[in-house]
């Protein structure tokens, strides 16, 4: 496992089209650029952004659950 996601406060959300500066509730912050098997992740996402293909995280390491701070450089 990599450390190759990035964190920033700019908080905002879409609604309508629309980007909306705050939180929002379930998923917040710019989450743009993070993609691939998110399953079994827990931790602050807020501002975080970043290929999660490029953390590499093994098969094993999903099946115990990976928590997203250890995914930030």
């Amino acid at each position: 496992m990599k450390k190759t996601l990035t964190k920033t406060n700019n908080l905002y959300h879409i609604k309508n089209g629309i980007r909306i500066e705050g939180i929002h509730s379930g998923l917040s912050g710019n989450i743009s650029g993070l993609h691939g098997e998110v399953s079994g992740l827990s931790g602050d996402i807020s501002g975080l952004s970043g290929d999660l293909d490029d953390c590499e995280i093994s098969d094993e390491e999903r099946v115990k659950g990976v928590n997203v701070k250890d995914l930030i450089k």
